[in-house]
């Protein structure tokens, strides 16, 4: 009759556990770091494998915050409609550069009215003189 071989795991001197399988044994090492012997004689040392990485997953993730956009409020305008074709000037005289012209029942915004020239939402005027050239809405 055969005898089975009997694989002891032994770690710092101390004996873990005795197992009948060189594979089991040679598991057991590389778990504890430990040796295998066998009648006596070291036949494998343990390998201990480096835990893989521990990757940290956030439950509560951090949600970066929107900037805030400054809040834009229009300036406070009233509306005017046209009388007749009206030059648009880059300033309230009669000698600046004409921008462009508007034609009659063009309803415009207005910023103020000021010595007689309609100051619109762009920056630009439009003659008024008291009401001869627009209507106030």
């Amino acid at each position: 009759m055969a005898t089975k071989k009997t694989y002891t795991v032994m770690k710092d001197g101390e004996e873990i556990e005795k197992l009948t399988t060189l594979t089991a044994a040679k598991k057991l090492a590389d778990t504890e770091g430990a040796e295998v012997f066998c009648d006596g004689e070291c036949i494998y040392k343990g390998e201990v494998k480096d835990a893989p990485e521990t990757v940290i997953v956030h439950a509560d993730p951090v949600v970066a915050e929107k900037p805030k956009q400054p809040e834009v409020t229009e300036p406070e305008t009233e509306r005017y409609r046209l009388k007749a074709l009206m030059n648009v000037r880059k300033k309230p005289s009669l000698d600046a550069d004409i921008l462009s012209t508007k034609p009659e029942s063009t309803v415009v915004r207005v910023l103020a009215v000021e010595n007689g020239w309609l100051h619109l939402i762009d920056g630009s005027f439009i003659l008024f003189e008291d009401g001869k050239y627009a209507e106030k809405l």
